[in-house]
């Protein structure tokens, strides 16, 4: 079992002028576990899963999204675990080997760092990911990045050699790369199938959990809507005056869904006047990008 002392912890939040506007810091914490001289522990998990894993299961716990992880990011990220972990904490905090700043390790890794609100985090000497949380959490500028409610992407860089157990680096940004998008979906949840008189309207709720690692975003039209399935894209007899067409019953009732979270969808059916039961075949759908995984989902609806 690992021992440790006390951690000491030192904060430093350094902001570079010219992107003021746009970031909300870097920040980055000297901090030191002393551990006993005994060997890391293997676990099944990557090392780089396990910090996402860990951060988004914060950002979940305290009701913000959760951030996909962005390609770009990650490069910049591991850049910087791989410098740490090789030449020491950086002499100016956040500024690599090579002279660049956070910023400019993610432009130049292709992140849209001019769209976009950024910041990065630092830990190194903790040999666990849920480690480095505590790190984080327990200084105030690393506390704030892990719950700045803006961020949808990052990227986890870890480097476990050198002179430290581990080097954790967590990139945010508030834009999510379109371009490397990783959709996927399974069924969560719903409510009872309704029963109506002929005619009447009803409303029939649905949920399905966003498992990839992109989030599923209103405003950037990657959103998730529900398609008429089996056959695909007919028009529907329950189709009724609140559907967005007559093949897309809803859309997602929150403008962000980030990986792990669920989106809900309010469906409002409207009964034929001839009583008998009435399927309905549903499947999500992010329109001009792809349809995800079908579930097999559907609501039955009672007319009598």
């Amino acid at each position: 079992m690992w021992q440790s002392r006390p951690a000491r912890i030192g904060a430093h939040r350094g902001r570079e002028h010219l992107v003021r506007l746009l970031s909300r810091g870097l920040c980055m914490a000297a901090m030191l576990f002393a551990l006993a001289a005994q060997p890391t522990i293997a676990t099944a998990e990557p090392p780089h899963d396990s910090l996402l894993a860990a951060v988004n299961a914060y950002r979940d716990s305290r009701g913000l999204a959760t951030v996909g992880a962005s390609p770009t990011l990650q490069a910049a990220a591991q850049f910087m675990a791989d410098d740490v972990a090789l030449h020491g904490p950086p002499a100016i905090p956040h500024r690599s080997t090579d002279g660049r700043t956070a910023r400019q390790r993610m432009t130049d890794a292709g992140y849209p760092v001019s769209q976009a609100f950024t910041s990065e985090i630092i830990a190194w000497g903790a040999p666990t990911a849920d480690g480095a949380m505590r790190l984080w959490l327990n200084s105030p500028p690393h506390w704030a990045e892990l719950n700045d409610g803006r961020y949808r992407a990052a990227g986890l860089g870890v480097a476990c050699a050198g002179a430290f157990p581990c080097v954790w680096v967590v990139t945010f940004g508030s834009v999510v790369d379109a371009v490397y998008a990783d959709y996927h979906a399974s069924f969560y949840g719903e409510s009872s199938f309704p029963t109506v008189a002929p005619g009447q309207s009803s409303e029939w709720v649905i949920a399905f959990t966003n498992t990839g690692q992109t989030g599923w975003d209103l405003s950037q039209r990657t959103a998730v809507r529900l398609g008429t399935w089996s056959p695909q894209d007919a028009p529907s007899m329950l189709a009724s005056p609140a559907w967005i067409a007559p093949n897309r019953p809803a859309e997602q009732t929150t403008t962000w869904v980030g990986p792990g979270q669920q989106a809900w969808f309010r469906v409002r059916l409207q009964a034929p006047t001839a009583p008998g039961m009435y399927r309905l075949y549903l499947r999500p759908v992010i329109d001009g990008i792809e349809w995800l995984e079908n579930a097999g989902a559907y609501v039955d609806v009672n007319v009598r």
